[in-house]
């Protein structure tokens, strides 16, 4: 198994512990894992992405290409980590459904050449985290969205990652929400 993931979003969303959170579920099916991550000056509100590659091998390099799974939360990641052109060939794109309508993110997904292999996907993400009253759930709602749609990414695993992992546990119920609420708003985007 070789299994690349790019969280995008701002700082705050959740997209750092998303990648954190996914890295250490798959450990604990006993993968290698490789977790990077980059954010502006600021901390909270600056542009963010976070990179997973997982292997049944060790892994010696650093980043990758293409993912085969771009989560996109806002619509600055889109135009900044996406880059989309013609030859975009990560097997899904996640997009929140906020952006969706943008002209940049409308622009980029015109491009997309439709025999490019790439599934696009859209979930309610930010109004999950809303309803659980802080954006922080935005990164545990795309991984439920993630497990929907990718049988690679197990539910039931980010579920005990949430239960034991000492950062998520002390807001276990939300995340739990938030990660059931991801799974259950995602479908498929529609031109």
């Amino acid at each position: 198994m070789y299994y690349t993931v790019r969280f995008a979003g701002y700082g705050g969303y959740g997209v750092v512990t998303a990648s954190r959170t996914l890295g250490l579920t798959f450990t604990r099916k006993g993968l290698h894992v490789l977790q990077t991550e980059s954010h502006g000056a600021a901390a909270r509100g600056g542009a963010c992405t976070a990179d997973l590659t997982v292997s049944t091998n060790p892994i010696y390099e650093l980043g990758f290409q293409k993912p085969n799974a771009l989560i996109v939360l806002s619509t600055p990641a889109f135009s900044k980590c996406c880059s989309i052109s013609p030859d975009l060939s990560s097997d899904l794109l996640l997009l929140e459904t906020e952006i969706v309508d943008d002209p940049v993110v409308q622009m980029g997904l015109a491009d997309l050449s439709p025999n490019n292999g790439t599934t696009i996907y859209q979930a309610n993400i930010r109004e999950i985290a809303s309803l659980l009253g802080h954006i922080r759930y935005m990164g545990v709602a795309s991984l439920g969205a993630l497990a929907a749609i990718d049988d690679r990414v197990e539910i039931s695993l980010l579920e005990q990652t949430i239960k034991t992992d000492s950062k998520l546990r002390r807001f276990e119920k939300e995340n739990l929400k938030a990660l059931h609420g991801g799974a259950a708003a995602v479908s498929i985007h529609k031109s």
